[in-house]
């Protein structure tokens, strides 16, 4: 390093692959203060990456003996110019998210400058899956008043810009709890964790019941986007930084709320809309296609064109997942596995990966040398899967 002009070392680690550069930290203590400085952290975060950097990050539930306990399991995948899916590393087995709960609401929340949130609305974990740590978030300490019940909506991940924290945001439905089978008025409640100070704390803001559907969360813009129903069908969305909830209109054909799910995803560093059928619809109440609409200008509702038409979908799907290197579209099939389609060639391509009914999930990654904050000596510390 010293042999050498600054910016070029800079450029040389730049290029480098994440395993590599956190070797290199064990080279000497010169290298491995440049590696974890801010000033290098900041010029990884912002270099320039391609689709050829991305690698998949699965996680599946799987069923063990019992028939009432499930595993969850993260998969990091690469693919290569064939769209044949290569193990990065050994599978992750989860253990924190094996319950013997419904995995329907599991969900992997992310990316955010190279961290990522698993959860099971209950146990929410903070994971960088490119140096395998991770942080177990402490559950909240706010409790509901005597006679009423909460319901968990939502849970999102993002990063504060103005702060400098990432934050956690919990959303949840408060019920009156009668004697009866009555659900009772509705309150909602925003919990909100800072990472960086490792504390909860209460927001008191109202936002709109979720609408919720597989796959439909989505970090874009610092900001959490769900579907939520006013009238219609809308994009229901929290400003980090702000704590605002704000709301988008999506395409009047996509309104429906008795036949199609819709998904969100991003394409082209723009935000995409997909509808299609309902497995749990009867048969020929929807038609058998996927529509991706695109929003060219992000937050003006009258923006949105329509892309593609998948007609017909080649194999009965479950789930929309994630658009890969901007023209694989990965899917979930109703019996449980991952294929692929070619929004460019129309090809389709079965993986050995399959989990639990309803329960694949999936984000495109980049790696990134984000550490979780250092928290106090009281509490939990961060560990290594």
């Amino acid at each position: 390093m010293k042999k050498l002009p600054q910016d070029v070392v800079i450029f040389m680690l730049l290029k480098l692959p994440l395993k590599s550069l956190l070797r290199f930290k064990s080279i000497s203590k010169i290298w491995y203060t440049f590696i974890l400085s801010d000033t290098f952290f900041k010029l990884h975060l912002k270099r320039t990456t391609t689709t050829k950097d991305e690698f998949i990050l699965f996680i599946r539930t799987l069923r063990e003996d019992d028939p009432y306990k499930f595993t969850s399991i993260a998969s990091f995948l690469s693919g290569d110019d064939k769209n044949n899916l290569t193990t990065l590393f050994p599978d992750v087995d989860v253990t924190h998210l094996t319950s013997s709960c419904c995995t329907i609401f599991n969900e992997l929340i992310g990316p955010c400058h190279g961290l990522i949130t698993l959860t099971d609305s209950y146990i929410i974990i903070v994971l960088n899956p490119g140096t395998r740590k991770y942080f177990v978030i402490p559950p909240s300490p706010f409790e509901c008043p005597k006679g009423y019940y909460r319901y968990i909506e939502a849970v999102a991940f993002g990063f504060d810009s103005i702060v400098n924290d990432y934050k956690i945001i919990k959303l949840s439905d408060v019920y009156w709890d009668p004697p009866t089978d009555d659900r009772g008025p509705r309150g909602s409640r925003v919990e909100i964790y800072n990472l960086s100070i490792n504390s909860w704390r209460e927001h008191n803001i109202e936002f709109s019941s979720i609408y919720f559907t597989h796959c439909s969360e989505i970090y874009y813009k610092e900001a959490v986007h769900w579907f939520t129903i006013q009238d219609d069908l809308v994009i229901l969305c929290f400003d980090i930084s702000s704590e605002i909830f704000r709301t988008m209109e999506i395409p009047s054909v996509c309104t429906d709320l008795n036949g199609p799910r819709y998904g969100l995803a991003v394409l082209d560093d723009s935000l995409v809309l997909m509808s299609y059928p309902d497995s749990m619809c009867s048969i020929g109440h929807t038609e058998n296609l996927l529509n991706i609409w695109m929003m060219k200008e992000y937050g003006e509702s009258e923006s949105w064109i329509k892309i593609r038409t998948v007609s017909p979908l080649p194999i009965p799907i479950e789930s929309a997942l994630v658009i890969w290197k901007d023209h694989l579209l990965l899917l979930q099939t109703q019996t449980g596995y991952l294929i692929s389609y070619d929004l460019n060639s129309d090809e389709v391509k079965e993986y050995n990966l399959n989990g639990h009914h309803e329960s694949l999930r999936a984000i495109k990654y980049t790696e990134c040398l984000t550490t979780i904050p250092t928290l106090s000596e009281h509490s939990k510390q961060v560990q290594q899967l």
